[in-house]
């Protein structure tokens, strides 16, 4: 890793016109911003600075009022950091995250006209095998490779491109470009032509008693080879409650969406959903899913499938508003469910997102009243996290886990929902911040995004970078980032001792701390459409 010395921590991508400029100096000193002609247009006085308790880091964050469009510096002492501000300045590194799923398609050449030089052929296209069935065989094509590896997740796949989706519907300004993907220009924004992708694969992941296979990936990782040559026999892996609840809200959703596009497309998303909820009903005890003897790939076992029902639930009210899942989300709703969690283990912040600005008034007293209620407090301790914080991350000193990020954009989503709902521009500033930390304004002076920042990240633990012998990883995935739990001996070698907030290897082995995820990529995306929105 670089030596961290600049003073100044910043979004490496630049500022906006109209939104407030946050900076976290690293010096007590009077700090001077410059315009082009070197005339000082603002001045950060002298100011204490606090112990950051998750980087050990002694720092003070700025807020500068909104600037103008032009190219400014910061200046202490010697010291410098030069940054723009530019009209749509996000917009590229924002499409990019949403084209990062591209990237990840599965089953399909990546054509040189849209990939440029990360083209290759088809991968995995031979059929796949029933794992407890070895007599089942059949093709199961499409999908996004779900992180560094090449498997394939239904649950993890259901949230990332529900994110998305509910992404285009609250923000489709700033998340409705056209992205050079191969179906652009089709009469679909891209971001949905994206989605649509992920849900052609979902729908065939679909067992004919409406449960989901778990996942679909070999009985191993494959090694760090390029996807085209991984040849090994993928398996469709038992069904499992968590990932037929996902798969079922994820269908909800959609066909609300598609109704407007293929009204046939948009039937057969309902008409799975309603097949996984009878599926669910028919079989109410919880079974965990566990890999079977052998199987080695991406676990994504869970104690509950409470979130996931309750997020089916309140989908499948908005799209058929049928009393009974109304009364099925009702009762699922309550103590224990963090509606301000939106990751593929805890979703029900997805769920809370439908009642909030689906349901609306619709849901009554429980589903909008009592959901408002707990959602608005919940997402003030997550403002009140980012307040403790001297880089103002969401995310308090004994929670940098594996892929930190996902906490740190989840809050972000909460801290915008309760904006929607409230006006609380400190709720607005404080997203701001969580996009900010993730393109640079951070301990480690680093953007987490490929392909973007003056630092960026080079190494990550992504089996197409590390193998296409090309020299820039593949754009537009975000890391995982910081982990203070040392899940392999080679990091904790490396940085024991350090804080959390600095746990970070931009190496290709250290999947703990440098991995890739699409559900990881998906928050971003959310937190970019909305701030691309609100800066348009």
């Amino acid at each position: 890793m670089k030596k961290q010395g600049s003073v100044f921590r910043i979004n490496q991508e630049g500022f906006v016109p109209g939104l407030p400029i946050h900076a976290v100096l690293l010096t007590d000193g009077e700090v001077r911003l410059k315009d082009p002609e070197g005339k000082t247009v603002y001045t950060v006085p002298h100011g204490e600075l606090r112990e950051d308790a998750a980087s050990g880091d002694r720092v003070r964050l700025a807020e500068i009022p909104p600037l103008a469009e032009g190219k400014y510096t910061l200046e202490s002492g010697e010291e410098q950091r030069e940054f723009a501000v530019r009209a749509r300045g996000w917009r590229e590194v924002s499409n990019a995250l949403i084209k990062g799923l591209y990237f990840q398609r599965c089953g399909c050449a990546l054509e040189s006209a849209h990939a440029g030089v990360y083209h290759h052929p088809a991968c995995h296209t031979a059929p796949a095998v029933g794992w407890d069935d070895r007599t089942l065989v059949r093709r199961v094509p499409g999908g996004w490779h779900d992180a560094g590896d090449y498997g394939k997740y239904t649950g993890p796949g259901a949230v990332t491109a529900a994110h998305m989706i509910y992404a285009w519907k609250l923000f489709p300004q700033g998340c409705s470009d056209e992205l050079n993907i191969p179906e652009s220009g089709n009469g679909l924004p891209d971001i949905l032509n994206e989605v649509k992708y992920e849900l052609d694969w979902l729908l065939e992941m679909q067992r004919s008693d409406g449960a989901f296979y778990h996942k679909l990936t070999k009985a191993q990782f494959a090694p760090f080879i390029m996807p085209q040559d991984d040849l090994e026999t993928e398996y469709l892996m038992p069904v499992s409650h968590c990932a037929t609840a996902a798969a079922c809200a994820c269908m909800a959703l959609a066909a609300r969406v598609w109704q407007g596009y293929s009204p046939a497309f948009a039937n057969r998303a309902v008409l799975a959903a309603k097949r996984a909820w009878d599926w669910l009903q028919a079989h109410p005890d919880f079974v965990p899913y566990r890999n079977p003897e052998g199987v080695r790939t991406g676990w994504y076992g869970d104690m509950s499938d409470r979130d996931e029902r309750f997020w089916a639930a309140c989908e499948l009210y908005a799209a058929t508003g049928e009393e009974n899942y109304r009364t099925e989300a009702e009762k699922l709703y309550g103590e224990g469910l963090n509606l301000t969690a939106f990751g593929w283990a805890d979703v029900s912040g997805m769920g809370a997102l439908c009642c909030l600005f689906e349901l609306k008034e619709k849901g009554g007293e429980v589903l909008y009243g009592r959901v408002k209620e707990d959602f608005l407090q919940r997402s003030e301790q997550i403002l009140q996290w980012t307040k403790a914080s001297g880089y103002g991350t969401a995310l308090p000193a004994d929670r940098y886990g594996w892929g930190s990020i996902l906490p740190i954009m989840s809050g972000a989503i909460a801290m915008i929902i309760n904006w929607l709902l409230t006006g609380n521009e400190k709720m607005r500033d404080g997203a701001l911040q969580q996009w900010h930390y993730a393109l640079g304004m951070n301990a480690l002076d680093l953007c987490f995004i490929t392909g973007y920042g003056t630092h960026r990240v080079m190494h990550p633990h992504h089996r197409p970078s590390g193998s296409d012998g090309i020299e820039d990883p593949v754009p537009g995935l975000i890391a995982g980032g910081p982990n203070g739990n040392h899940n392999y001996p080679q990091t904790k070698e490396k940085l024991e001792g350090l804080p959390p907030a600095k746990c970070y290897l931009d190496e290709l082995p250290s999947a703990d701390t440098n991995e890739i995820a699409i559900y990881w990529n998906s928050p971003a995306i959310f937190t970019g459409a909305f701030v691309n929105q609100i800066s348009t």
